[in-house]
């Protein structure tokens, strides 16, 4: 029997490009019977209490004390395990037994996300119990920022976050596989090195690995990347094995869609790996969006807008990349001039690109990339333009 459970948590856009710790505290703090709060005041609280290493915007112990002192009905405990599994299960045993979203550190240590919820082969029975499979979580990505820095919009129980375009999605489901690869990676280096970190309710973590996983078979080899056409099936297919079809929100993104031309995304940190965004669209708006590995052929993540402002997944055609591009001045980064690009000189790709960085957070947002010399441009799907790609930000 397959178990699904899911915290209402409102979604809450974070107002800068590295207040992601503040905007998951403001999320989860309500289900700890707090109003809304700030996000400018609980980064500083955040930012502040990050004592163990420097370099952080949130750090984990700093987001740790202030969601133990901006509220008193919950007891959050920092949990840097050894494992993804344990991490995971830890989260899981929070949101079924605790009923408040956990909130975990994700792209090694670039991001904090929520986790409202998960889908697994049965009810854990306590923390450490490993006599069930995980097969997705439910997540409150608070990427990407505000559209207004520096003067955001008040977040209120009305507002327009998660309403598309980029003003984000609340509804975003992620496979288990795509989790432990591509998010739960692990924290590479400092004080929480090897380190799996999540902000969740006290219990004490796993002790053992599942003795047995279920059986895991790839519906292609990865010789060749699948088609187009191919992608569109699976996703179908693949919204009705993992049962978003049959939730009350998804059936309501997806009721009255037609199929979108499928988007080709390159991964740029690592070697021959690429995904399809498959895109379902109602009017010319799309509602839905999922995403499929295009060589194996299997389901990655998905998110869906059943009541959309925006759209649920930003596309530029070939006419607007070229208006971004060519003959405007683009900063060169460490005060190297201003580069003007000529019309018909550039190489374009004709594909996307995509890996976690400081310009982008979701994998919803990825870039055409310009080659002009010996220079490159990243042109993200909501029209901005960067000169580089960096990651230098931790906990943003």
């Amino acid at each position: 029997m397959t178990v699904h459970e899911d915290l209402a948590t409102q979604y809450h856009q974070q107002d800068t490009n590295y207040y992601c710790g503040a905007a998951a505290a403001q999320m989860v703090l309500p289900q700890c019977g707090v109003g809304l709060l700030g996000q400018v005041g609980l980064y500083n609280d955040n930012h502040s209490h990050s004592t163990a290493e420097s370099g952080w915007a949130t750090a984990p112990d700093g987001l740790t004390w202030t969601m133990n002192n901006r509220q008193s009905s919950k007891y959050f405990v920092l949990d840097a395990l050894s494992t993804e599994d344990a991490t995971s299960r830890m989260i899981a045993w929070t949101i079924h037994d605790w009923k408040v979203s956990p909130i975990a550190m994700v792209f090694g240590s670039a991001h904090w996300i929520v986790v409202r919820g998960f889908t697994a082969s049965a009810t854990p029975s306590s923390s450490g119990d490993v006599g069930y499979t995980l097969s997705g979580f439910d997540i409150n990505n608070p990427w990407p920022p505000t559209p207004t820095p520096g003067s955001p919009p008040p977040h209120t129980g009305g507002d327009v976050c998660g309403s598309g375009g980029n003003r984000g999605v609340a509804d975003e489901h992620i496979s288990y596989t795509t989790w432990r690869t591509d998010y739960m990676t692990g924290i590479s280096g400092g004080h929480w090195s090897g380190k799996f970190v999540a902000v969740c309710d006290p219990e004490p973590p796993p002790t053992r690995r599942p003795e047995q996983q279920e059986a895991h078979r790839r519906p292609f080899d990865g010789e060749q990347l699948i088609e187009a056409a191919q992608a569109a099936e699976l996703s179908h297919r693949a919204l009705e094995e993992v049962g978003l079809s049959k939730r009350d929100t998804w059936r309501k993104a997806l009721d009255g869609t037609e199929l979108g031309e499928p988007v080709l995304v390159q991964r740029l940190d690592r070697n021959d790996s690429f995904y399809w965004i498959v895109p379902r669209s109602r009017n010319g708006v799309t509602t839905a969006v999922v995403n499929i590995d295009a060589r194996y052929g299997e389901y990655m993540q998905a998110r869906a807008l059943p009541e959309p402002e925006g759209t649920a997944l930003l596309t530029l055609d070939r006419k607007e990349v070229d208006g971004y591009v060519f003959d405007r001045l683009h900063e060169l980064p460490e005060r190297a001039g201003e580069l003007r690009v000529r019309p018909g000189l550039a190489c374009i790709s004709d594909h996307w690109v995509w890996r976690p960085c400081d310009q982008s957070l979701s994998p919803y947002y990825p870039f055409k990339m310009v080659s002009y010399g010996g220079n490159r441009l990243y042109v993200r799907s909501d029209g901005q333009v960067f000169t580089s790609l960096t990651t230098t930000g931790r906990g943003i």
